[in-house]
């Protein structure tokens, strides 16, 4: 077994770092900035650093954890394609607030629905606004008939704001990106605290109420000064099921251009995620497929009461990008994780040296033991192994 170096792998995405060669005349000037970005796929952050103030929504909104984190980090992407992290600044959304989100997440309501409520429950569903963008229930109150004609499409907005440095020291906006998370499957309760129900939707229709829900947001957003004459991303992202163990994609994304009150064509996005192994990640590379199920092998081989690994591949135009692996494990000792670990490496060099970004958790139940990642650049894996 090849000796693995073990190095401490930094968890921050947006990490501040003092530069020990600023000019006298940097340092008189205000930092905008953070000076580090872990790579060139991320953006640097604009300080101060400041929360979304509809910060807590995307997990609570969405229909699993799987598609939080790949709504999240698949909008930075497509925002990527015309906010370049070379020439633009990030900052958490400042602009759709909580209760905005919560308005625009609501059913249109009819005027005898508003009628109908009691004062506080209007304060509470922002009745007064009527800002919902999900279908009206036309004054249907039986949750079985809402699910079959009036399901709620749209589960969640997310908002990043990008900044040039000029107009970072002006404190003005320079682009922004909103991601749409539509439902691919709509759950409700006939009774209160009684026995969840699924409809699942059209998935076609999700996608097209969503491009729909993002003209109307534009033209609410172009009534703001700030964002007159700025570019304006829209992106939709289709949302896995609740049970499944990974997460929906995006499918397509538009761009408002300086000014536009309309949005371009609208562009689709091919990407996947597929379980490994299984028959869709069979149809998208049959080899990598096969790979994962003999590195599964190698590890019932090593360990006896092992099971199996699971494994997610995320693929972008049918190639893979990226895959990321859990290797259940029960503890005994650090010299038996690092031991292990340093197997796992190997493994990972045998089977998975075509892969670009590889990332493997070693956990016994949720409790993190070692983590093992390959950049495409990288010689050979790295290693942390957590402190227990």
């Amino acid at each position: 077994m090849k000796k693995v170096s073990i190095v401490m792998l930094s968890a921050l995405l947006l990490a501040a770092c003092g530069s020990t060669n600023d000019t006298a005349q940097q340092k008189d000037e205000k930092q905008i900035a953070t000076d580090a970005r872990i790579s060139g796929d991320y953006y640097r952050t604009l300080l101060p650093f400041k929360e979304s103030q509809a910060r807590g929504l995307t997990s609570a909104n969405m229909a699993n954890a799987y598609n939080g984190d790949a709504f999240e980090s698949g909008l930075f992407s497509i925002s990527r394609r015309v906010f370049s992290p070379d020439d633009y600044l990030f900052r958490d959304g400042q602009l759709l607030t909580k209760n905005a989100v919560e308005s625009y997440l609501e059913p249109q309501f009819t005027k005898e629905e508003i009628d109908a409520m009691d004062e506080d429950t209007r304060i509470e569903r922002n009745a007064y606004a009527n800002f919902g963008l999900n279908p009206s229930h036309h004054g249907e109150t039986d949750p079985e008939k809402i699910a079959e004609n009036s399901p709620a499409y749209l589960s969640h907005l997310l908002e990043q704001d990008y900044y040039t440095k000029k107009d970072a020291k002006n404190e003005k906006i320079s682009g922004m990106t909103i991601g749409l998370a539509m439902n691919s499957v709509y759950y409700y309760q006939k009774e209160q605290y009684g026995e969840i129900y699924s409809q699942t939707l059209d998935t076609k229709l999700s996608e097209k109420k969503g491009k729909e829900m993002a003209e109307e947001i534009l033209s609410r957003l172009r009534a703001k000064s700030e964002l007159k004459n700025i570019p304006i991303i829209f992106a939709i992202f289709m949302q896995s099921s609740e049970e499944s163990i990974v997460p929906g994609n995006f499918v397509a994304y538009a761009v408002s251009d300086k000014g536009s009150q309309s949005l371009e064509k609208w562009k689709d996005v091919n990407e996947k995620y597929a379980l490994l192994p299984s028959s869709d990640a069979e149809e998208l590379n049959k080899k990598l497929n096969n790979d994962f199920k003999q590195f599964n092998d190698s590890l019932q081989s090593f360990f006896p009461n092992f099971t199996q690994a699971i494994g997610t591949g995320h693929f972008v135009n049918d190639k893979i990008k990226e895959v990321t692996i859990n290797v259940p494990l029960d503890y005994y000792g650090k010299a038996e994780v690092v031991g292990v670990t340093q197997y796992i490496s190997d493994l990972s060099t045998k089977y998975f040296s075509g892969v670009d970004n590889l990332e493997i958790s070693i956990v016994d139940s949720d409790k993190p033991l070692a983590l093992i990642t390959k950049k495409k650049d990288d010689k050979e894996p790295k290693i942390h192994v957590y402190q227990q």
